[in-house]
C-alpha cells in the first residue's frame, strides 16, 4: 500500500465519519490531544492538507503551527471544515500519488494517528488495519536513521510485519509489540510507564528515547 493510498483512504473514512456525527459528538474532548475536541482534530487535519498544498510548512508540526490551523477555522462548524477538506483533499491525493516513493510521510502518519485519536475519543471499534503495518515499517526505519549518534544504544523492535533495529550496534533489548502500538508509542500517545511495561526482553534503558518523536504522556492513555 502506497503512502498516497493510505492518506486518501483514511481521509475518505474520516469525512464519512464526520457526516454521521451529532453536534454533541463534534464537541467531545479527545484525550490524546489535550485541549482539542473532535471538531478541532478535523480543523487540524484540514489545515495540514491546505498548508502542504499552499507551502505553509514553516514550523510544521509545532504547537504554534497547529494552533493557527484551528484558529483559522474557529467559526466553522464540522460540516464546513470537512467541506473544505473534501474540496482540497483530492489535490493532495494527486500530489502524493505523483511523488511516489518521494512523497512526504508526514500527512499519512498524521492522519492515521488522528484517526486513532478520534476512534478512541468516540469509542468506535477498530477494524484490522493493514495501513499500520506499512506505516510502522516506515516509521521504524526513520527512527533507526535518527538514532545513529554516539551514546544511543540500539533496540530491536519486532511486530507481526516488521523487524527493525533502531540505533547502531548490538541491541541491548527487544520489544515485541503490534504495528499499531509502536506507532502510538512513536507519536507520543503512550506514557513512559506504558512503554516500559510493554513486552521487553532486556532493559531498554536509554534506548527508550529512540522510540518516540513527541514527548511522552504524563498519564496512561487507553485507546
Amino acid at each position: 500500500m502506497e503512502i498516497s493510498q493510505i492518506y486518501a483512504q483514511t481521509r475518505f473514512q474520516l469525512i464519512d465519519l464526520a457526516g454521521r456525527l451529532s453536534i454533541d459528538q463534534a464537541t467531545v474532548a479527545v484525550p490524546s490531544t489535550p485541549g482539542w475536541c473532535v471538531r478541532d482534530v478535523y480543523a487540524h487535519l484540514t489545515g495540514v492538507c491546505a498548508d502542504v498544498l499552499d507551502g505553509r510548512m514553516e514550523g510544521g508540526g509545532s504547537p504554534g503551527w497547529t494552533a493557527r490551523q484551528i484558529a483559522e477555522r474557529a467559526t466553522d462548524d464540522l460540516a464546513a471544515i470537512t467541506a473544505e477538506w473534501s474540496a482540497r483533499g483530492a489535490e493532495l491525493d494527486a500530489l502524493l500519488r505523483a511523488q511516489g516513493d518521494a512523497a512526504p510521510l508526514f500527512p499519512a502518519f498524521d492522519i492515521w494517528t488522528h484517526q486513532r485519536d478520534l476512534m478512541g475519543a468516540l469509542e468506535c471499534p477498530r477494524p484490522a488495519d493493514e495501513r499500520a503495518a506499512v506505516l510502522a515499517g516506515r516509521a521504524l526505519h526513520t527512527m533507526a536513521e535518527r538514532a545513529q549518534g554516539p551514546g544511543r544504544p540500539a533496540v530491536r523492535v519486532v511486530t507481526a510485519n516488521n523487524d527493525v533495529v533502531v540505533g547502531a550496534g548490538e541491541p541491548i533489548a527487544m520489544l515485541s509489540t503490534a504495528d499499531d502500538e509502536i506507532l502510538r508509542m512513536i507519536f507520543g500517545r503512550r506514557s513512559r510507564a506504558q512503554m516500559t511495561s510493554a513486552r521487553w526482553q532486556g532493559e531498554p534503558g536509554a534506548a527508550l528515547e529512540s522510540l518516540h518523536l513527541f514527548d511522552l504522556r504524563d498519564d496512561d492513555l487507553a485507546d
